[in-house]
C-alpha cells in the first residue's frame, strides 16, 4: 500500500465527513449479506479508493440511489458535515472544480436516473473518478464469499456485474491512451 499524498492528507477531513454522512444516511440499511450497509459495502468501496476523491465518492456513491436525498442535497449535507468538524491547520478545502467533479461522479453513479442499465454503464465513459468508484462497487458486489447461501439470482446478477466490470475496465483503458 502506498503512502497518502500531501493532497490526500490535506483533504482527509472531506473523507471523514463523507463517512459520517454515509453512516447517517444509510443507518439501518443492510447489504445483500444481511450486514450493516455502511460497515460492509460502503466502507469496502471507500477503502478501495486510491485518493481522497475516490474514497469520498466511495462512501457516498449510493446515497442518492438508496435514500430519499438528491445528489445536490447529499453534497450540501457533506459541506455542512465538514463545516461542523474541527479542522487541522493542514486542511485545504476542495476547489469549486473538485466539488463539481465529486457531484458529477455521484450523479453518474445514481442508476435511478438512467433509462436502462446499458445507458447507465455507457454514461461513465470519459469520467475516470466515476469509473474507478463503480469498479470498486462492482468488485465488492461480485464477492460471493459475502453471501452465506448464494442462489441462482445471485449468480445471474454477478454475471451481469462481470460484463459491466469488463466494459468499465475498457473505458478506463481508453482514458490512458
Amino acid at each position: 500500500m502506498t503512502s497518502p499524498s500531501l493532497e490526500d492528507i490535506q483533504k482527509a477531513p472531506v473523507v471523514e465527513a463523507a463517512a459520517q454522512l454515509a453512516r447517517q444516511l444509510h443507518q439501518g440499511q443492510l447489504d445483500k449479506a444481511g450486514k450493516d450497509y455502511f460497515e460492509g459495502h460502503l466502507t469496502a468501496v471507500a477503502e478501495a479508493g486510491r485518493n481522497w476523491k475516490e474514497k469520498t465518492v466511495g462512501y457516498l456513491h449510493d446515497a442518492a440511489e438508496d435514500t430519499y436525498h438528491s445528489v445536490p442535497q447529499v453534497m450540501q449535507k457533506l459541506k455542512e458535515t465538514l463545516a461542523e468538524m474541527p479542522l487541522e491547520d493542514a486542511f485545504i478545502a476542495p476547489t469549486y472544480q473538485e466539488w463539481q467533479e465529486l457531484t458529477e461522479a455521484l450523479d453518474l453513479l445514481n442508476a435511478r436516473t438512467a433509462p436502462s442499465r446499458e445507458a447507465y454503464i455507457e454514461r461513465f465513459r470519459g469520467h475516470e473518478l466515476a469509473i474507478r468508484v463503480k469498479l470498486s462497487d462492482l468488485s465488492n458486489n461480485m464477492d460471493l464469499s459475502r453471501l452465506s447461501d448464494p442462489g441462482e439470482r445471485d449468480i445471474m446478477r454477478i454475471e451481469r456485474y462481470r460484463k459491466e466490470y469488463s466494459q468499465l475496465t475498457e473505458m478506463l483503458k481508453e482514458l490512458s491512451r
